[in-house]
């Protein structure tokens, strides 16, 4: 005999079910529950506390806050309608230990449902009456046969997300059924569901068996085996995800073959001591992990993370001299001209002695054809260019190393077009400054191997933040620190959330603050800059600032990633609060480049002060103000905004987590990792693996489009 699995249950429809008809099939069907697995794993939403079952003589003063159940009798039905028309039932309950007055304010019609002489149970917040009489308005009521089969009182009442034409109620009665089905014996079928975990591992880590655990996050008896069966089962999700990247990656690594690098551990190690300055230990760590993944006989996927000014470039430097010291091409894709036009700058003074051949492929370039030969006859060097690069024309005959610099900057598609105009895959290196919260990591990143530098330069200056508020007197203040910038022959940035005004929005807006700038500092060059502009208008005003020709630019978010320049000491930011915590901290990250002293100020408002806006974009600037660790920033944005579609990106479309929660459950994303790592057996493996399939599909659709 053998118990039922998730993979039995799921062939079986829920028109099956007493109650569920075509109608209400089809209305679930809408819902993407069609089958018994589906609805095994539709968790309510929240849990009503009904727990408290009490007889009429017990109740105080002090229930009269919380829910109070009675089982009793009805000895009454009576009907009033007031001169304005009010539709007033009332019932008399009793349990023999005293009287309930129950009433039901409206046309509900109650006394064609209940009748004199009925078990009913009631549940509602009492009302004493000065007279010492119980009475409810509106209270839940339910008549039954069996203690067995109450659905609305006497315990904590699941409560489901809305579904067009199923009440909760439908949903825990239909519930109720497949958990006594499940729990029968029949013909080979032995009661309980099969669970993939063994039952030393249960022992081991102290977890509820599968059935517990789905019957105690729909029915607890207690908050105490909500808990534990919550627990459970959100350690189930991050197995399936571990098992999902584990199988990914093994299929990547046995599917696809790697080149076969020449290049020598003394001439890498050679290489980093010619560069103009010696590396921290963590850029070591990093370029080090990156070049044992070269030499493998299957092609690197890894993430390279770091706050801006890390170290991430020149890192990446020696994957690109390896990979062109052996005879093979490396393409370098950024977002925007500027940033290419930095990277060809920075590799130029990390690459120069070694010989290695640059080349930059932007939409200004001018000897584009020479480029476009040489990458089709396999030239090697390295070719650093925006979108330029993955054209239709583009076709790299020898690419054995592909760099995506701020990955989540480009779609899917535009990745994996760099990435396969051959049929060998390249080693593929992304690189991000944006940090990726631990908890995160995981489900977006979990088919990478990732790699974090955590240590910045020595000798660079912290930048020295400062929280303004929108008043008058702060208004002013902010004036004044630009104009100490400006006296030391330092540029300024000023960055926006909004182009223009809007009717319903009090946010500064750029095109406002920049005549605001005009107006105030009369005898610099204060420029705009916008996401409206062409890329050329955009691109030129970059290149002036880089150049030294503006003195204060007026921007909104374009800015946040890609501009390098030193002599840029002071970011000011408008209506700070309306930002996001990363993109605070990537705004920041601007300054402080080069040797003078930086400075951020997170400018409220105009009008508003801390203590006026949102708590959410006051918790943002408390924490931006105080910490200037991204990582430990990622973590308390993810706290504040919450994880939202972190499996389910729009680029991705992959399916959210339904039970754990990436804001508070990292201590079981951990767990999870022991447990997972405590499985030897590849047939238990396997099984995981077909239920994370299951439910989790849109992984492996993506993995095989990209």
């Amino acid at each position: 005999m053998v118990k039922r699995s998730f993979t039995y249950l799921s062939d079986i429809n829920l028109d099956t079910l007493n109650g569920l008809g075509d109608k209400r099939y089809s209305l679930l069907k809408r819902n993407d529950l069609f089958s018994i697995t589906d609805l095994l794993r539709f968790f309510p939403k929240k849990h009503i506390d009904r727990s408290s079952v009490k007889l009429i003589e017990e109740i105080t003063n002090n229930d009269i806050n919380s829910e109070v159940t009675v089982i009793a009798y009805i000895k009454k039905v009576s009907v009033f309608t007031t001169r304005s028309r009010l539709r007033i039932t009332t019932l008399i309950i009793t349990d023999d230990t005293g009287v309930i007055n129950a009433k039901w304010f409206g046309p509900q019609y109650i006394e064609s449902r209940f009748k004199e002489g009925e078990r009913v149970a009631i549940s509602g917040k009492p009302e004493i009456k000065k007279s010492g009489t119980v009475e409810y308005k509106n209270p839940t009521i339910e008549k039954f046969d069996d203690l067995e089969d109450l659905n609305e009182t006497g315990s904590l009442i699941p409560v489901y997300n809305k579904l067009e034409g199923i009440t909760s109620s439908s949903i825990r009665k239909a519930l109720k059924q497949v958990f006594n089905i499940i729990s029968t014996k029949k013909e080979d079928l032995e009661p309980g569901i099969e669970d993939v975990l063994p039952d030393i591992i249960l022992k081991n880590f102290n977890l509820l068996n599968r059935l517990d655990s789905l019957k105690g996050i729909h029915f607890p008896q207690d908050k105490n085996e909500y808990y534990a069966s919550r627990r459970r089962l959100a350690i189930d999700e991050f197995i399936y995800l571990r098992v999902i990247f584990e199988s990914l990656k093994k299929n990547y690594k046995k599917q696809s073959k790697g080149f076969s690098y020449k290049v020598k551990i003394d001439e890498v190690e050679n290489y980093i001591g010619n560069l103009p300055f010696s590396l921290t230990n963590s850029q070591k760590k990093a370029a080090f992990e990156i070049f044992d993944d070269l030499k493998n006989d299957y092609p690197m996927k890894r993430l390279l993370q770091g706050e801006v000014g890390s170290g991430k470039t020149v890192v990446a430097s020696i994957a690109i001299y390896s990979t062109v010291q052996s005879g093979y091409q490396v393409a370098l894709m950024a977002p925007t001209e500027v940033l290419c036009e930095q990277h060809f700058k920075s590799l130029k003074s990390f690459l120069g002695k070694s010989g290695i051949k640059q080349y930059l492929l932007t939409s200004s370039t001018k000897e584009r054809e020479i480029i476009d030969r040489k990458i089709k006859e396999g030239e090697p060097g390295l070719y650093i260019g925006t979108h330029s690069l993955i054209q239709e024309k583009i076709k790299f005959k020898n690419l054995g190393l592909a760099i995506i610099d701020e990955q989540q900057r480009f779609g899917v598609d535009q990745r994996k077009k760099l990435i396969t105009n051959e049929n060998t895959i390249p080693d593929q290196l992304v690189m991000t400054a944006t940090p990726i919260p631990r908890t995160t990591a995981l489900s977006i990143y979990g088919d990478l191997d990732i790699t974090t530098i955590n240590e910045l330069p020595p000798g660079r200056k912290k930048i020295e933040s400062h929280l303004f508020n929108g008043l008058e007197s702060d208004n002013l203040k902010v004036f004044e620190k630009c104009k100490e910038h400006l006296d030391k022959k330092s540029q300024i940035f000023v960055v926006c959330p909004f182009i223009e005004e809007s009717e319903n929005s009090d946010i500064q807006a750029a095109e406002v603050v920049f005549q605001e700038y005009t107006e105030k500092f009369t005898k610099y060059n204060v420029k705009l800059l916008h996401g409206r502009m062409s890329n050329e208008d955009k691109e030129e005003i970059m290149k002036k600032m880089i150049r030294g020709e503006i003195d204060i630019l007026i921007s909104t978010v374009v800015i946040e990633v890609g501009i390098d320049i030193p002599n840029a000491s002071l970011m000011v930011i408008e209506s700070a609060e309306r930002f996001g915590l990363n993109q605070l901290h990537q705004l920041r990250g601007r300054v402080g480049r080069g040797n003078k002293q930086s400075e951020c100020i997170f400018h409220i408002t105009k009008k508003k002060s801390l203590t006026t806006i949102s708590d959410d974009g006051r918790k943002r600037l408390e924490a931006i103000v105080l910490l200037d660790d991204g990582f430990k920033l990622s973590e308390i944005d993810l706290e504040i905004r919450g994880e939202g579609k972190v499996t389910g990106t729009s680029q991705s479309g992959k399916s959210d987590l339904k039970v754990a929660n990436l804001r508070f459950d990292y201590d079981l994303l951990s767990e999870s990792k022991y447990i997972f790592d405590s499985i030897n057996d590849e047939k238990i493996k396997s099984k995981i693996l077909k239920e994370a399939e299951m439910f989790f599909p849109n992984y492996f659709k993506v993995e095989s489009s990209t």
